[in-house]
Order: C-alpha cells, then structure tokens, then sequence
C-alpha cells in the first residue's frame, strides 16, 4: 500500500518481506498463507465492484487483508470502529456468522479494527483475540504498549494477538 507513496520506507523494510527471519511455525504460517496470499478470494470480485474508483487501488490490499484474516479466524463478534463500511463488509464476507458492531460491545471480542487507539476495547479482549490497528505510523507508541504476546508491524497496519501460549515476540512484515 505504501509502496508507490514512499519508496524508501519500502526498500528499507524489503529483508522483512515473505516471513524472512520468523522462526515461530505459527507467525510463519500467519505471513504465508494470510498475509502473503496471492490467490483470489470468493468474494473479491463482488466486493471491489462497490468501491469507490479512489479507493480501488490503495485500499483494495487491506481490505483483501482483512477478508482473509477473518476467514482464517472465523471470529463469533466482531467490533468494527472505523469510519468506512468497507471494512464491516469485508470481515462480514469473510466469516458470516461473525455479528459485526460498529461500537465496543459489553461482550468479549474476537476480532477488532480500529482506526485509532481505544483503551475500552482492550478491556474486552481475550486470549484469542486478534486487534487490527489501522494508522500504525502515527500510534505506534500505543501499538507497542498493547499486553500482546505476538504483533506484526505491516508500516501502515498493526495486528496483535494475545494468545498467551506462544512465546512474546514483534514482527516487522514488509506488506
């Protein structure tokens, strides 16, 4: 996504590039067959169809992301606090039975994309949450502070999951 807005970040971050580096099986297996995923998707064509010609480029890779994270974790609730629904459309096409809210629920969350840092949310995490920072570059302070076992660092995007039976460790993925 960042690719054509700044080169140089880009190069910088290219030994980071298709798991390079990750010795966890688990975090391997997450960059290669989620993130890395070339192959299309069920649901990518009926979906980009909807998006606005601005958005079809630059956006279009996190949402595919995003479509295939949810169909990788299959999560019951969702909370989705952000201002596009895209995003609500891509995790909803990517798991249907997930309940997708665009506020914190009172229940525990399975999956959460958030645009910007929320205290509240955390509280509502679990072990086998998965939270999806959108802006990383500018929160990367509160990123880093999250109770997280693993996290990835995609420059623009941060997932952190907080599974307490893999051994705590940072990943910078070059996406």
């Amino acid at each position: 996504m960042y690719r054509f807005t700044n080169p140089i970040i880009w190069l910088c971050r290219i030994r980071h590039r298709c798991g390079y580096g990750v010795h966890s099986p688990y975090a391997f297996r997450f960059i290669v067959d989620v993130l890395y995923e070339r192959l299309s998707y069920y649901a990518y064509r009926q979906l980009d169809k909807s998006l606005p010609l601005k958005d079809r480029f630059r956006v279009r890779k996190v949402l595919h992301m995003l479509l295939r994270i949810s169909n990788w974790h299959q999560p019951a609730t969702v909370a989705c606090i952000t201002n596009s629904h895209n995003v609500a459309r891509y995790i909803k096409a990517g798991c249907n039975k997930a309940q997708v809210t665009g506020c914190c629920p009172e229940a525990k969350i399975d999956l959460c994309w958030l645009d910007e840092p929320n205290n509240e949310v955390v509280t509502h995490l679990h072990e086998h949450s998965v939270l999806l920072l959108d802006h990383l570059n500018k929160h990367r302070d509160w990123f880093m502070s999250l109770p997280s076992v693993v996290s990835f660092d995609l420059y623009d995007i941060g997932i952190a999951f907080f599974n307490t039976k893999y051994n705590k460790q940072h990943y910078i993925v070059n996406f």
